[in-house]
Formats: C-alpha cells, sequence, structure tokens
C-alpha cells in the first residue's frame, strides 16, 4: 500500500472487533513501513478509539458496526474509523486530571499523544468519524 491507495475492513460484532481492528491496522502501518514506534502507536490509537466507539458510540451492544480505511500517500498514513452509533460531541470532552487517579477516561488523550493529527467528522446523519493520522 502506497501512493494513493486505500485499504478498507468493515467489522460487526461486540467488543471482539477491537483486537481485529488492532491487528488489521498495525498490519496496514508495517505494509505502509512505518518504524515499530510509530506501528505501536498506531496499535494504541486504534485500540482506544475502538473501546470508545464499542462503549459509548454502542453501549457494549454486540451489533456494532465500524468501518476502517487507511490510506498511504507517501507523506501520511490516514487511518479513518466511522461507526453508525451515538454520535460523539469533540466539544463536551475534557481531558482527564493528570494529578487524581480515576479509572477511564484516558482514551481520547492517549490518541492525541500518539498521533500526530486527530480529527471528528460528526456531520454525517448517524455516527461518527475519526480520522488519524501519523506522518511518515
Amino acid at each position: 500500500m502506497q501512493g494513493g491507495s486505500e485499504e478498507r475492513l468493515e467489522l460487526r460484532g461486540g467488543p471482539e472487533i477491537i483486537r481485529q481492528a488492532r491487528e488489521w491496522a498495525t498490519a496496514q502501518a508495517r505494509r505502509a513501513g512505518l518504524s515499530g514506534e510509530a506501528i505501536a502507536e498506531i496499535a494504541l490509537a486504534v485500540s482506544e478509539a475502538c473501546t470508545n466507539i464499542v462503549r459509548h458510540a454502542y453501549a457494549e451492544r454486540p451489533e456494532a458496526r465500524i468501518i476502517l480505511t487507511v490510506a498511504d500517500d507517501g507523506r501520511w498514513l490516514t487511518l479513518r474509523l466511522r461507526d453508525f452509533g451515538r454520535k460523539f460531541d469533540p466539544a463536551a470532552y475534557r481531558p482527564p486530571n493528570l494529578d487524581a487517579l480515576h479509572e477511564g477516561g484516558y482514551g481520547l488523550f492517549l490518541i492525541q499523544q500518539v498521533m500526530d493529527e486527530v480529527h471528528y467528522i460528526t456531520d454525517h446523519d448517524q455516527g461518527t468519524e475519526l480520522i488519524l493520522r501519523k506522518r511518515k
């Protein structure tokens, strides 16, 4: 995959699709020639994103549907995660207080730390599209 090519994977199910998405994204990043560190960061970001989608957009119901695409333009690897569940409101997000230990709430924070760009498209009739970009 290189030079403007795009790959696509559609997943349906429950929490088990998180592992499938992570493994697929890892293989795509490896195929694109990213470093081991960048591949690990993409795996983490996709895992966290899919966990949030399954947990919040689909309330852990087994009918989660996520369409993943990855595109390599030679300079950037761009991953898109499109769900059809409850919309995410990026404006309502507040980063976790790192001085106060609590469980949960770190997913988006971690994604923003390991990816070069993070964007949301929320104007779909249903669901949200997350765009993750990593410079090659």
